[in-house]
């Protein structure tokens, strides 16, 4: 069984994200970000909401750009 990688992005490292997907498996949408050359799925919290992309991105299936507002480029 492969190991889940998975990351909690925060203003520290939201730089680094290239891009973003969405997998959608069954009625549950997963969000993964490609940062350091590799997809990672990301933790959603509450601590840092303005380091993940809208909820009408997170809704749709498929690969996409976003960056927040401020963000390092």
């Amino acid at each position: 069984m492969d190991e889940a990688r998975v990351v909690i992005l925060n203003r520290e490292n939201i730089g680094r994200v290239e891009r973003w997907r969405v997998d959608r498996q069954g009625t549950l949408n997963f969000l993964h970000a490609f940062l350091d050359g590799d997809w990672f799925q990301v933790v959603i919290t509450r601590s840092d909401p303005g380091c993940i992309p809208p909820r009408a991105l997170r809704l749709r299936p498929g690969e996409f750009t976003w960056r927040p507002r401020g963000a390092p480029s």
